[in-house]
């Protein structure tokens, strides 16, 4: 059985996020409040909903609780991230995986205990020093 993963916000992390993992095989449901980015994943995951991630009964409905993995990937609005980790969890979801956009937004998820905080830019910085010391770029 293949794994569902949920992607909340659509922006370039979340859609790439969501566009691989679809090409990769994977269910993905996708959820964005901008009908545009929606419409733009749409034909590319198994479904896509145009949806404020902060209501509990939007998120029900989605099917996203459901999910094995959810990606909240929403950006500059820290405390849209936060309210939708805090309804994923009383949900039931058991993995969350959330962006954060700073290192004081990265604490406050990890403090909330999601799985795992990812910070993009800062990661991907790393990634590319480490290639370039090692000289596999």
């Amino acid at each position: 059985m293949k794994k569902v993963f949920g992607v909340i916000g659509l922006g370039r992390f979340g859609f790439n996020v969501a566009k691989t993992l679809a090409e990769g095989g994977a269910e993905v449901i996708a959820c964005d409040i901008d009908e545009e980015k929606v419409r733009q994943i749409s034909e590319l995951v198994s479904s896509a909903f145009v949806l404020d991630a902060t209501d509990e009964k939007a998120l029900k409905e989605s099917g996203i609780a459901n999910a094995d993995t959810v990606i909240v990937s929403i950006g500059e609005n820290v405390e849209a991230s936060l309210l939708v980790v805090v309804q994923l969890m009383e949900l039931g979801v058991k993995e969350i995986i959330a962006k954060a956009v700073n290192p004081l937004h990265g604490r406050v998820l990890e403090r909330l205990g999601v799985s795992r905080v990812i910070h993009p830019e800062r990661d991907m910085a790393i990634r590319l020093a480490h290639s370039l010391e090692k000289g596999t770029i």
